[in-house]
């Protein structure tokens, strides 16, 4: 089972895992909210990782296992997303 942790710590936003806009693990959806970047955009990027190189779905996986949960959706999320 994945830590679960609070998203945001202090005034500062934390690298996990967001099950609530998830499509696959939430991944994606953590990476878009830690850098202020649109979901869609980080997902088209992985998406592009994967058929170029290859090594995006390992780094996938292994983001997976070892990202911790977030509690709960952050309030700001769909803010910081530009959903």
């Amino acid at each position: 089972m994945a830590r679960v942790i609070d998203p945001v710590k202090d005034g500062k936003r934390r690298l996990v895992r967001i099950k609530q806009d998830k499509i696959i693990g939430g991944v994606c959806a953590g990476f878009a909210y830690w850098l202020g970047w649109p979901t869609w955009l980080v997902r088209a990027l992985l998406v592009i990782l994967v058929l170029s190189l290859g090594s995006g779905l390992l780094g996938y996986i292994i983001f997976w296992i070892f990202m911790p949960v977030a509690s709960e959706l952050p309030g700001d999320y769909y803010e910081r997303t530009g959903q």
